[in-house]
């Protein structure tokens, strides 16, 4: 979470959304959740009542202009134990980002009198049309997210070594976040070949590309041949009478899927090339999916968390599949593993689900 942009000049002009947390998250100390619900008793709304100190907090943020006057502070959300804020670099600044927020939290030490906030900070640049938008959204709706983990806790706590049944294969060990019990309903595998849905890319900083996305975040279609539209069409069509997709949402077209199984409110297990952080919680739709129990998130017990994105390999997509194949069942799919034979894929696949 405090890694910096690869090959970013952190004093050049852009916006920025940073985060940075209580050095002791168990005090809750800027302030309190208040919440306002439903008739159902669900939160309906809810802000954040702040403390003497996450006034003087809220106040140091403000305060950053004052030492450097080319920053303008867009946006801001005092959380009980961390901090959002959203600053404009308008003019190339002659330190790195990193002496502001450095002095930012030097100044909440003075308020708190002692060290206040973490080491570090995690900071997401904006590069796209759409996305100062999402991120001031994202700090608005942030007391409200809270309340619903609260209300809703027990989906959003990461589960360390659910078991789970492979057929004759034996049983699966995991990290889990989400509803475990959509794992004992018929599951339908989602797998879609590179050839039939391909998301638009383009140059990103640093090198590499990235996936294109429209103005309000979404992913650009580059091409969708009918077998995609299809396989989409069959297995919505299963979900919504009953079944729960999994997939390990490896090429594309698995991703898109899952998306629209989000967009249609249809129950989703996915898996992911690595471990959860302490920390973790699902974003966006995914969190709003957790929280009404249409959402598990897997991850192989055998592969442990790490920072930062794992590169995903071809022996870490076959595992995933054949695993999912495994936890399918009648409903998994058919899959062309190219050339491996069948005992090296199962091994791949039982050694990432093999118990720590």
């Amino acid at each position: 979470m405090l890694r910096r942009c690869r090959d970013w000049d952190y004093r050049q002009c852009a916006i920025y959304m940073i985060t940075v947390v209580l050095a002791d998250r168990s005090t809750q100390a800027l302030g309190k959740i208040a919440v306002d619900k439903s008739e159902n008793g669900h939160p309906s709304a809810a802000h954040c009542e702040l403390s003497d100190l996450g006034r003087a907090v809220a106040a140091c943020w403000e305060a950053i202009p004052r030492f450097y006057p080319g920053i303008q502070i867009i946006a801001k959300e005092v959380m009980p134990d961390h901090f959002h804020g959203i600053l404009w670099v308008k003019r190339p600044l002659d330190c790195h980002l990193g002496q502001v927020i450095k002095g930012f939290k030097l100044g909440c030490n003075k308020a708190a009198g002692g060290p206040l906030f973490a080491e570090g900070f995690q900071d997401t640049i904006l590069f796209r049309e759409g996305q100062l938008a999402a991120m001031i959204k994202y700090l608005k709706e942030n007391p409200l997210r809270l309340a619903i983990k609260r209300t809703s806790k027990e989906l959003f706590i990461l589960k360390r070594d659910i078991e789970a049944p492979l057929g004759e294969a034996g049983t699966g060990h995991f990290s889990a976040i989400g509803n475990t019990a959509l794992l004992n309903r018929p599951l339908v595998q989602v797998q879609c070949s590179r050839r039939y849905f391909a998301y638009r890319r383009v140059p990103k900083p640093g090198g590499g590309r990235k996936i294109a996305r429209d103005q309000s975040g979404e992913p650009i279609c580059e091409s969708c041949t009918a077998e995609y539209r299809n396989r989409l069409e069959a297995v919505l069509s299963a979900a919504k009478h009953g079944a729960v997709l999994i997939s390990p949402c490896v090429s594309d077209g698995e991703r898109q899927i899952a998306r629209e199984a989000l967009l249609n409110g249809l129950p989703l297990v996915t898996m992911q090339n690595k471990g959860f952080s302490p920390l973790q919680k699902p974003s966006g739709r995914y969190f709003e999916a957790c929280s009404e129990g249409r959402l598990l998130l897997l991850a192989p017990a055998a592969w442990p968390y790490q920072p930062g994105e794992k590169p995903m390999t071809r022996f870490d997509a076959t595992a995933m599949n054949r695993v999912c194949q495994l936890l399918a069942g009648e409903g998994a799919a058919e899959i062309n593993y190219h050339g491996m034979t069948p005992a090296n894929i199962d091994r791949l696949a039982l050694e990432a689900v093999a118990a720590k």
